[in-house]
């Protein structure tokens, strides 16, 4: 039982850690101008590809750290709770930017990061989906 418990505090604070680094991210100035990295990928800006890995984690750091607690609805939590509140945060995040005047606002940043979540939570769910049916 210690096992599972420090495997769970470990969890929550990864989650709790990286959410306060994307805080961070979002709310501070960050130089970029010396890093050398192509305007775009594939025909997407690199600023929105960033935007959508920096938002791939969120489901997987929230269920890790929280899926215990929702043993009984677990199905609601993976295909509601994870995804609204990773759409409302990945809002919250880009609305932050608009306190720092070095930070512009910008509304395709929003849609990154809201795919990133949806992607990652498809995935999550998928993932959930296998490993029951494999039970």
């Amino acid at each position: 039982m210690k096992g599972l418990y420090s495997v769970s505090t470990l969890a929550k604070s990864l989650f709790f850690v990286y959410i306060i680094v994307i805080l961070s991210i979002m709310i501070f100035t960050i130089n970029t101008e010396d890093i050398k990295a192509p305007d775009f990928i594939f025909g997407i800006r690199i600023d929105k590809i960033v935007h959508f890995i920096v938002f791939l984690p969120y489901p997987f750091l929230l269920w890790l750290a929280f899926n215990k607690r929702f043993t009984g609805h677990g199905k609601f939590f993976l295909s509601v709770l994870i995804p609204i509140t990773g759409i409302l945060f990945a809002i919250t995040t880009e609305l932050l930017q608009s306190v720092n005047p070095s930070r512009d606002f910008d509304v395709f940043d929003i849609l990154a990061n809201i795919l990133s979540v949806i992607f990652a939570s498809l995935v999550l769910n998928v993932i959930h989906f296998i490993n029951d049916r494999s039970r």
